[in-house]
């Protein structure tokens, strides 16, 4: 047997400590063809063979007394190796590989000669492998090496464990065969017959490779940079770029004590308010959840995290950062060479990941998987305090854009990474990316299920966004799953900050399914802001997936308020009662039932829900003229429309193409009356903080002038 084990009962796997030790609980463990392992153990002796032209090296590791491993060189990737020490300790990252002896045999024959087929495997998706391995006499099943250094052993040595990306074989295909006999490649389709999916083979052995008070805030969106960096470009923003609780997350609202007693860590608090709306003349009524917290800063500490971060390298990445890849026709920009190297969304996204990785503790374990149309792991998961992380962190520097956009493929392999890890540790994917996949599964239907999937095992995502151009409505759909987020990263600078300021809290979710049914026979909910994806059922309620910790400062919280808005049907009834379920990770379902009454003429309970008031009256301008715009930009002014679709027209959903702004005089007209609501109440509420939308409206009043000037 290539991998050889004198007490044939027994199995070995990895510890918590990274080490191997035999247990008798994993016996009879099936593994895939090609799976990725990294292991650890003592060189003892290589064989050197030449055959066909191809140089093949195979090595043994003792794992301890009674079990060796086969190690394959990659052919062409390694000669004889003269460095290898015997005695001395060596980290192999590889994937278990079968010999084509032992390779299932399909019930089926060959079509050309009538011969006996076998499954495909990793030896003959990897030049010279098939040849290396008959030449080189190893068993049945073997490990196919991708690295191989020195394991680190004394505290002041490091491992660079990164895995160069043309050294990833291609992945196996499903359903194709072998022809023993004439070596035909044959598959399911030459067959015209279903067969069983890849083979599972059972191996012998196996390797594996200051204490204020925290507020919280809603999952999903954490800025809306996005779409004020939009108009500060001069294009039309995403309507989902301006998400509400992205929106929220970029302000503070005050925190409150709660008469809530129980020992809980999440603590509602609620408040009213009714005022006129400046904009549209109606008398609005308005209830607020403050996302409030027993939890002190002090007492806070994030679990040890395991984190795969995935790296998008496709084509659209290698474009300027405040740049759309595709103009308003679909036609893709050429990207020349002056542009490559000048803040690319590629280069934002990787010092953005190195700026992550100088926030993981030493216990902490990180992997890297990149993707463009294809997946590839380029680090294995390991905890940071063995990792030479500054090589790393060099090695991300290096990598270079190109190719399709296959975000299923790159999400399946982060997930792949976490099946050996303790689940008592908090487990996050960190996907960065300009979401525009355009190969491989592609319907935002089937992502969402990808993410809700992992989470449903505990696998939580977060979602940095790169560019301009991100598509917002898919971030959107994809950080509402339980567990998510979503950052736009516009500086890695920026992105930098935020992580010394967030980090602990961002990978942490403390609260989960939130529910909120709001009873009353006097109103009907009329519209729900702070929540991704906002969606009542019958008027009446309304779920959010997860709170996460929010930063606390001088008694208030990033974020942390849901607003209601409420229509009255009922003259006489004004009182409304509010009825609260939560889970807060312990599998214990917590609750609260309030009753209020709605006050009539102009009231606010506090200033948070005044903010709150007067930033949704915003959110719905700004996002009602986004979506206007963007249906209007294929008609003129004439209301005529170019329906031509050029040959080089290649975007598809969800790529997204620029709009330059364009404003009606009756949309000047409202932005004016909101410039003057927002800088009032403002000065109402003391907080100056509100005068970056004021900026965002002076810049689209600059352009309305500018078109008005044209025409």
């Amino acid at each position: 047997m290539g991998i050889r084990d004198n007490r044939k009962s027994e199995f070995w796997e990895v510890t918590a400590e990274g080490e191997y030790a035999w247990d008798e609980a994993v016996a009879g463990e099936q593994i895939s063809e090609g799976t990725r392992v990294t292991l650890t153990g003592e060189f003892v002796t290589q064989h050197t063979a030449r055959k066909d032209g191809v140089v093949a090296c195979r090595i043994s590791i003792r794992i301890d007394e009674d079990t060796l491993v086969d190690v394959v060189l990659t052919p062409c990737d390694f000669e004889e190796r003269f460095d290898l020490v015997t005695g001395t300790q060596y980290t192999i990252t590889g994937k278990i590989a079968t010999s084509p002896s032992a390779l299932p045999r399909h019930e089926s024959s060959c079509p050309d000669c009538g011969g006996v087929l076998r499954h495909q495997g990793l030896v003959d998706d990897t030049e010279g492998l098939k040849t290396a391995v008959t030449s080189l006499n190893v068993g049945d099943h073997f490990v196919v090496c991708d690295e191989i250094h020195r394991a680190a052993r004394g505290s002041n040595e490091k491992t660079d464990d990164w895995i160069p990306r043309e050294r990833q074989s291609s992945p196996i295909p499903r359903g194709r065969y072998v022809c023993v006999d004439c070596g035909s490649d044959v598959s399911d389709y030459d067959l015209t017959r279903e067969h069983d999916a890849e083979p599972m083979l059972e191996m012998n052995a196996c390797a594996a490779p200051a204490s204020e008070s925290l507020g919280l805030a809603v999952g999903g969106s954490r800025d809306a940079t996005n779409f004020r960096e939009n108009i500060h470009e001069g294009y039309v923003p995403q309507p989902d770029a301006l998400a509400y609780e992205g929106l929220f997350y970029d302000y503070r609202f005050p925190t409150t004590e709660s008469e809530h007693t129980e020992d809980a860590l999440f603590t509602p608090t609620f408040e009213r308010a009714s005022a006129r709306n400046p904009v549209t003349g109606e008398r609005e009524v308005y209830l607020s959840v403050g996302l409030d917290s027993s939890l002190s800063s002090s007492e806070f500490e994030r679990p040890p995290l395991d984190v795969v971060a995935v790296l998008d390298t496709s084509g659209s990445m290698s474009s300027p950062f405040d740049e759309y890849y595709y103009d308003s026709t679909g036609t893709r920009r050429e990207v020349g060479d002056d542009e490559k190297s000048n803040d690319t969304k590629m280069e934002a996204a990787a010092a953005s990941l190195c700026a992550l990785t100088k926030q993981l503790a030493p216990g902490d374990q990180l992997g890297v998987v990149l993707f463009d149309s294809r997946a590839h792991v380029a680090k294995p998961l390991r905890d940071v305090q063995s990792t030479d992380m500054d090589a790393i962190r060099g090695h991300i520097r290096d990598v270079r854009a190109g190719g399709g956009t296959n975000m299923g493929e790159g999400f399946d392999a982060a997930r792949q990474m976490f099946a050996e890890m303790q689940p008592e540790r908090e487990q996050r994917i960190v996907f960065m990316t300009d979401a525009m996949p355009n190969t491989g599964t592609t319907r935002s239907n089937q992502l969402v299920d990808l993410v809700a999937d992992a989470a449903s095992e505990g696998i939580h995502t977060t979602f940095v966004g790169m560019g301009l151009d991100e598509n917002a409505e898919l971030a959107s759909d994809l950080s509402a799953v339980r567990g998510a987020n979503h950052y736009f990263v516009h500086s890695a600078t920026e992105f930098e900050r935020r992580l010394g300021e967030e980090f602990d809290y961002m990978v942490s979710p403390l609260v989960f399914d939130l529910s909120l049914s709001v009873d009353t026979e006097g109103y009907e909910v009329d519209g729900v802001y702070g929540v991704p994806n906002a969606d009542t059922e019958d008027g009446r309620v309304l779920d959010v997936t997860t709170l996460f910790p929010s930063p606390t400062s001088d008694g208030e919280s990033r974020g942390g308020i849901i607003l209601v808005r409420l229509h009255r049907t009922n003259i006489e009834d004004t009182s409304v009662e509010l009825d609260l379920s939560w889970d807060e990770g312990d599998g214990v379902t917590r609750g609260t039932r309030v009753a209020v009454d709605v006050p009539s003429g102009k009231h606010f309970d506090g200033s948070g829900i005044r903010k709150a008031v007067v930033l949704s009256r915003y959110g719905r301008v700004l996002r009602e003229w986004a979506s206007w715009a963007r249906s209007a930009s294929a008609t003129d002014q004439t209301g005529m429309v170019d329906d031509w679709v050029g040959a080089r027209r290649t975007q598809n959903e969800h790529e997204r193409g620029s709009l330059p702004i364009r404003i009606s005089d009756s949309y000047a007209a409202v932005f004016r009356d909101l410039r003057v609501h927002i800088v009032s109440e403002s000065a109402e509420i003391d907080d100056e903080t509100l005068a970056r939308e004021v900026e965002v409206l002076d810049s689209l009043l600059e352009h309305a002038e500018e078109e008005r000037q044209r025409q």
